[in-house]
C-alpha cells in the first residue's frame, strides 16, 4: 500500500492547502499499534493516569487560541462554536479523571458467600480491567469533542487502555496538532508518547480495526462507514466490541392538539433545530411526521418560510454538500411530494 499525502483542504473555497499529513500504509499502522501496547503498563498507576488527563486539559486550554484558529481554518465552524465545543472536551477530560480517582470505571461488584442458601453462594468478586490498545475513529464534525482528544479517547484512557486514532480528512492538520498536546501531557506524566497514536487514510482506519492487537474500537460518523467497520470487526479471528455511533434520523411526532395549539412555533423550533450548524448536527430533526389539518399546514408553513429566510453557511466538506444537493432532488422526484424547495447546483 502506497503511501498518499492528505491535504487540508479550506471549506469555504474547496481549494487545498498545504500537506498536512501522510496516509498511513500498513506497516505504520502496525508501528503505531504496537507503540500504544508498550505505553498500556505506563497507564497502570491510576493516580497517573488521571493526572495525565487533567493535564491534557489543562495543555488543551493553554492552546485555546491556536487550535480553535486551525479548527476553524479547516471546518469553518466558527470560533464561538468551536471554542465552546474545546470547553467541553476538556471538562470531558477532567470528569474521566474523577473517575479514575474514584474508581468508578471498576464496576467492582462483591457476592458474600453464604453457606446457608441453596445451594450455596461462594465469595465472588468482580471488577473491569483494560482491555488493551482502543481503535477511536472522530467525526467530522466536532473535531475536538468527537475526534483525538474527545470521549472516546479520554474514556479509553481513563480506564487504562492506550489509543491509536484514526483522523478524519475534514481536519487532519487539527488532529495532529491536538494529538501533540496530548503526547506532552503524557511524557510529563513519565508515559511513552505512544500511548496515543495517530494515522491518516481510510485504508489506515481499516487496517486498524483488522489489526491482532486493537482489543476494542470506538467510532462516530456515517452508517456506511461504521457499517464496513463493524463488519471487520466481527470477521476477525478473534471479534472486539465496537462501540458505534451511525448516522441519525431523529424522528418526530407532532400530535393533532399540539398543531391546532401551537403550529406556527413548533415550524420556527423545528427549523432552528434543522439548519443549527448548518443541519450537521446528529440530534437534528430529519423526519417530521405532522398531522393533516389546518394546525399541520401552519405548521409546514412556518417550517417552510423560516428554513427559506436562514442564513446559508458552508458545508464542512464536497462530499456532505454532493449527497445533499443528490438527496434533494432525489426524493423531490418521488411522486406525491411537495417540494417547497427548488433543488439546483447551488
Amino acid at each position: 500500500m502506497a503511501a498518499a499525502p492528505v491535504w487540508s483542504v479550506d471549506p469555504r473555497t474547496g481549494k487545498q492547502r498545504e500537506q498536512v499529513a501522510v496516509e498511513a500504509t500498513a506497516e505504520e499502522v502496525d508501528v503505531a499499534v504496537r507503540a500504544a501496547r508498550d505505553a498500556a503498563s505506563a497507564l497502570a498507576d491510576r493516580t497517573v493516569r488521571a493526572a495525565f488527563l487533567r493535564t491534557a486539559a489543562d495543555l488543551l486550554e493553554e492552546a485555546k487560541d491556536h487550535l480553535v484558529e486551525a479548527a476553524d481554518a479547516e471546518t469553518a465552524l466558527g470560533p464561538v462554536r468551536l471554542s465552546g465545543e474545546l470547553a467541553r472536551t476538556c471538562y470531558q477530560l477532567r470528569a474521566f479523571a474523577d473517575m479514575v480517582d474514584e474508581g468508578a470505571f471498576l464496576g467492582i461488584v462483591i457476592d458474600h458467600p453464604d453457606a446457608s442458601a441453596t445451594p450455596p453462594v461462594p465469595d465472588l468478586r468482580r471488577y473491569k480491567i483494560p482491555l488493551g490498545v482502543v481503535a477511536v475513529y472522530s467525526a467530522s464534525n466536532f473535531p475536538f469533542a468527537f475526534s483525538v482528544p474527545g470521549g472516546d479517547t479520554a474514556s479509553a484512557l481513563a480506564a487504562g487502555c492506550p489509543v491509536v486514532v484514526k483522523a478524519h480528512p475534514d481536519h487532519p492538520g487539527t488532529s495532529e496538532l491536538v494529538a501533540s498536546v496530548l503526547r506532552r501531557a503524557a511524557v510529563r506524566h513519565g508515559i511513552p508518547e505512544g500511548v496515543l497514536g495517530l494515522v491518516h487514510g481510510f485504508d489506515a482506519g481499516v487496517e486498524l480495526v483488522k489489526h491482532p492487537l486493537v482489543a476494542g474500537a470506538g467510532f462516530t460518523g456515517s452508517i456506511r462507514g461504521g457499517r464496513a467497520l463493524f463488519d471487520a470487526a466481527n470477521a476477525r479471528p478473534v471479534p472486539i466490541p465496537f462501540h458505534g455511533e451511525l448516522g441519525s434520523l431523529n424522528p418526530v411526532v407532532v400530535t393533532e392538539a399540539a398543531a391546532a395549539e401551537r403550529g406556527e412555533q413548533i415550524g420556527t423550533g423545528l427549523a432552528g433545530s434543522m439548519t443549527l450548524g448548518v443541519g450537521q448536527f446528529c440530534v437534528k430533526p430529519g423526519l417530521v411526521l405532522a398531522p393533516e389539518g389546518a394546525g399541520g399546514d401552519r405548521l409546514v408553513k412556518s417550517l417552510t418560510e423560516a428554513v427559506s429566510n436562514t442564513e446559508s453557511g458552508v458545508l464542512l466538506d464536497h462530499r456532505m454538500r454532493d449527497d445533499f444537493v443528490a438527496g434533494v432532488r432525489e426524493r423531490a422526484a418521488l411522486p406525491d411530494v411537495d417540494a417547497p424547495v427548488t433543488p439546483g447546483a447551488g
